[in-house]
């Protein structure tokens, strides 16, 4: 089952105390999970819009390199994922997830 917090809960929810089988139970929070960013991210847009100039530059920005970035990524990692094993695939995380925070923390502390 997909776990995204509040949607694990909704999905124990329809597995066990509505009986719903798997793949429905599974396709109902997935689906309120969507409508739920679908909205969230049309606020955001709107809010956006809204405050126009640099905000909407920077946001745009943003959205025009990370999106080709994550449809790129989307079709390399599978590949990737496939080649190598289980354990280099988490010790390469765990060395990502350190890296990260060492920036965060070079930039808290040198900013």
């Amino acid at each position: 089952m997909i776990s995204t917090g509040q949607g694990e809960l909704n999905g124990y929810f329809f597995l066990k105390r509505c009986r719903l089988p798997a793949p429905v139970a599974i396709a109902t929070s997935v689906f309120v999970v969507a409508i739920t960013a679908l909205v969230a991210s049309v606020g955001h847009v709107v809010k956006f819009v809204n405050a126009g100039g640099n905000t909407l530059t920077t946001v745009l920005n943003l959205v025009m390199f990370t999106v080709p970035g994550v449809l790129i990524g989307g079709q390399i990692g599978p590949w990737v994922a496939s080649r190598i094993s289980q354990s280099q695939l988490e010790r390469g995380l765990a060395l990502l997830f350190i890296a990260v925070a060492l920036l965060t923390l070079w930039e808290v502390i040198f900013r």
